[in-house]
């Protein structure tokens, strides 16, 4: 990832961790993103430094190898805060119930162990393209022990992180109506993060899709702390429910037009090779205006049925039954000042059923 995009991300987490913290009754959750920007942001400052002192420009800088060596572990605190231990205690700052303590604790000393165990095991910056840079205090001797740790610590880490996510739908059970939509805002950028891990797995397989990885691993890891910051400043709190609607509609509609282009292209070449003896790029010509034909009509369903989903027919939606559309004009009018922030509010929740 860019040096600036990084920039950028830190920057994300340490202005909604301070916004939380003064303007929030959840300061931990607060504080627990100003330390991540800490953590992130140290470990790149760190990774770069020791390049620079250490083969861009040797000797020019002191303290390389000690830089080095903070390079390799700590961005691991960050990691854990984000991904353990905030959907244990995402929206309140508490833990869903005291069942809950024994995970907290044991996730803590996990991931104590894999810190440690990261500041003395043998590793290169390899990754980063610099495999000249070793760990200074790694203790090369036990590179098997260390290996083996490091495959007993990773479906650990990955079984910790699937509890802490269980917590969440504990919350959406036990809560009202105000904590699921804040749950909603929190799964949503959950769900980009996922989407950004499995893209990036593509890329193995196609590497031309490493750059709409990046940015949406850019996007991922921004969207948490943006998701948080609204869902614990309530500001827009029920917005989340237009936003997974568009996501989902323009998500399939990408994925049916993909499959269109794919078999209407491939149909066409087969008509030119079969008339002429070979392919065409009319072929893609012809192809683009039956999806400019197709776009409209293909949406439209894919919009209804995404809003039957979403929001079933019932007694209470029909006393409020809108389309989406309608919550649109809403948020433009709240907008424009024509409604106030109570009226909005008090009209959207009439709109959602809650």
């Amino acid at each position: 990832m860019p040096d600036l995009w990084v920039a950028l991300v830190v920057l994300t987490y340490a202005l909604i961790g301070a916004l939380i913290v003064s303007h929030s009754r959840a300061r931990l959750i607060g504080w627990m993103f100003c330390g991540a920007a800490l953590s992130f942001g140290f470990s790149s400052f760190a990774g770069q430094y020791a390049i620079q002192s250490l083969v861009v420009a040797p000797g020019t800088l002191p303290f390389g190898q000690a830089m080095a060596w903070f390079g390799f572990w700590t961005d691991m605190p960050g990691i854990a805060v984000i991904a353990l231990f905030l959907p244990l205690l995402f929206p309140d700052g508490r833990l869903p119930s005291t069942r809950w303590k024994p995970v907290a604790y044991f996730a803590a000393a996990s991931v104590v162990v894999a810190v440690v165990i990261t500041m003395l095991a043998p590793a290169t910056y390899a990754d980063a393209g610099y495999p000249s840079i070793r760990n200074p205090v790694g203790l090369d001797g036990y590179a098997a022990l260390f290996d083996r740790l490091g495959l007993l610590l990773q479906p650990l880490l990955l079984v910790l992180l699937v509890v802490s996510t269980v917590a969440l739908f504990d919350r959406v059970r036990r809560g009202g109506a105000e904590e699921r939509q804040q749950i909603k805002w929190f799964a949503f950028a959950g769900a980009v993060v996922l989407a950004s891990f499995v893209l990036q797995a593509g890329t193995r397989l196609a590497p031309e899709l490493a750059g709409a990885a990046d940015l949406l691993a850019i996007l991922g890891l921004s969207a948490i702390p943006a998701a948080v910051g609204v869902a614990i400043l309530r500001y827009r709190l029920y917005d989340i429910d237009l936003i997974i609607n568009r996501t989902l509609v323009y998500v399939l509609l990408t994925a049916v037009l993909a499959g269109v282009y794919t078999a209407v292209v491939a149909l066409f070449q087969r008509m030119f090779v079969a008339l002429s003896g070979q392919g065409s790029d009319l072929a893609i010509v012809m192809t683009l205006f039956v999806l400019a034909t197709v776009f409209t009509p293909i949406k439209n369903t894919l919009q209804e049925r995404v809003d039957r989903r979403i929001k079933p027919t019932s007694a209470r939606t029909i006393a409020h039954a809108t389309s989406i559309d309608d919550l649109l004009l809403l948020s433009e009018l709240h907008d424009r000042g024509v409604l106030t922030d109570d009226e909005f509010s008090t009209k959207k929740k009439q709109v959602l059923g809650i």
